[in-house]
């Protein structure tokens, strides 16, 4: 069995590193004082296709693997681990929207994820569950306006600086069945 990366691969990584060593790792360290990645980042992060690696190219995405995902976040931690964990959570979102996502949900917040014009966030840790998905607490009750949330997520990564929340929570019975997911945007004040 063949385990040597394809050309486009390597082209993949190789885009990935030096866009991190020209972007990325010479403001690392003051981010990192700072406790903040600028915003900026991101538009230029998404120019590249770097929004939606793993989402659908018929979404909108890059269509691309998880393998070649893998080699993109590496190739990022080589100039800031924080800016390649933030990012494979915003992509763990977008791909959750684009495989199980309403059109009305692609429309208002695929879409501008893909373009990193939204920051998407994870919300599944609980004080009381860890990130065991089947214990959580949080319930989503629907109402004539939407849906009414009651619950509390911790070691949320960007709490406060994403856009958009895709958060777990209890619609049912207390059965792992019973767990679905609804996009929280962020209320600007």
């Amino acid at each position: 069995m063949d385990f040597a990366l394809t050309e486009e691969q390597v082209a993949i990584f190789d885009m990935a590193r030096a866009f991190g060593e020209e972007h990325i790792a010479p403001h690392a360290a003051q981010w990192e004082r700072n406790g903040t990645i600028p915003r900026e980042l991101w538009s230029e992060v998404g120019a590249l296709g770097l929004g939606g690696i793993y989402v659908s190219e018929e979404s909108g995405g890059s269509g691309l693997s998880r393998l070649d995902a893998t080699l993109i976040f590496e190739a990022l931690s080589m100039s800031c681990p924080s800016v390649a964990s933030f990012l494979s959570i915003h992509n763990m979102c977008a791909k959750m929207l684009d495989t199980f996502g309403s059109d009305e949900v692609k429309t208002n917040f695929l879409t501008p994820a893909i373009n990193m014009d939204l920051i998407l966030s994870y919300c599944l840790t609980e004080p009381g569950s860890g990130s065991d998905a089947a214990a959580l607490k949080t319930r989503a009750e629907r109402t004539v306006e939407g849906y009414v949330l009651n619950g509390t997520k911790a070691f949320i990564s960007g709490g406060g600086y994403s856009d958009a929340y895709v958060v777990m929570c209890r619609t049912s019975a207390n059965v792992p069945k019973g767990i679905s997911t609804v996009v929280v945007e962020k209320r600007h004040r």
